[in-house]
């Protein structure tokens, strides 16, 4: 891991703006001639030298030409031979400082930012796998309003229900006029659960509080995660040779957070059966 000793000083910045680097407004620094070569530009407020931008995060400026060098911050907007930094500049300084706090080398924070620039995701920088296991989205199912409703005979789709279905991103709709439905999955359940007599608020309600209850479980792995893996390789700075296992142990721990789910539901629900028998005798 490379160490660094000239840190900088951070704030709390919005992630979206850290990653966009847009183009300097149009508007010129003092005194700058604009050569064919020179980038769009800055306005004497915003925008400062390579040595304004230094003393600003308290770092030699050949740290900073170094960070240009490696790709973590854009080149700056030229006027004739002097170079301007601007808000983005700095809001990237910022992210860098962050992700070196957390224990990431420069290589990393430059494969992150490089994915994240071309829209990469976590699981795709990671090297995860696609397709199939509890990475995987469901894909959705598109059906007429009719069909939807025949799989729930007597019961009418009324505004306030789908108002209510959509708000909870269980459906969209589309713009043709018909449903998608988000987890074909949770559809078959609610349609045998209300086969089962089963009122669908009820059903809906249910979800609700599941869906809780199943975000708190995820947290708790989540940070197990943190704790017992991600920690110590981000701490050694993503080293490229770790990538493999930690990719592995991720995908691990996810099939065995819903092994753990499946057979304690079973097991309570065993014991809530027991429980209601034994009142009933």
């Amino acid at each position: 891991m490379l160490v660094f000793t000239d840190k900088i000083n951070t704030r709390q910045v919005e992630g979206d703006k850290l990653l966009a680097m847009p183009a300097p407004p149009d508007s010129r620094p003092p005194d700058a001639g604009l050569d064919a070569t020179d980038a769009t530009d800055a306005t004497n407020a915003e925008w400062v030298t390579i040595d304004d931008l230094a003393h600003t995060f308290a770092v030699p400026v050949s740290t900073l030409r170094m960070y240009q060098h490696r790709g973590l911050i854009p080149p700056p907007a030229k006027r004739g031979r002097v170079g301007y930094y601007g808000p983005d500049h700095a809001a990237r300084l910022r992210l860098v400082a962050e992700l070196q706090d957390r224990g990431f080398s420069l290589a990393g924070i430059k494969e992150l930012l490089d994915g994240w620039q071309r829209g990469r995701s976590l699981d795709d920088l990671l090297g995860l796998p696609v397709g199939g296991g509890v990475w995987t989205a469901e894909p959705p199912l598109v059906l007429a309003p009719a069909d939807l409703a025949a799989r729930f005979p007597g019961l009418e789709l009324t505004p306030a229900l789908m108002r209510r279905v959509v708000e909870l991103a269980l459906v969209e709709l589309t713009d043709d006029g018909r449903i998608r439905v988000l987890s074909p999955q949770f559809l078959e359940t609610g349609t045998r659960l209300a086969a089962l007599g089963v009122p669908i608020d009820e059903i809906l309600d249910e979800y609700v509080v599941l869906r809780a209850t199943t975000d708190a479980i995820a947290a708790q792995f989540t940070t197990i995660f943190r704790r017992h893996l991600w920690s110590s390789f981000a701490a050694a700075g993503l080293p490229a040779d770790q990538v493999g296992s930690i990719t592995g142990a991720l995908g691990e721990l996810g099939t065995l957070a819903q092994s753990i789910v499946a057979v304690t539901l079973r097991v309570s629900l065993q014991g809530a059966a027991q429980q209601f028998l034994d009142e009933q005798a």
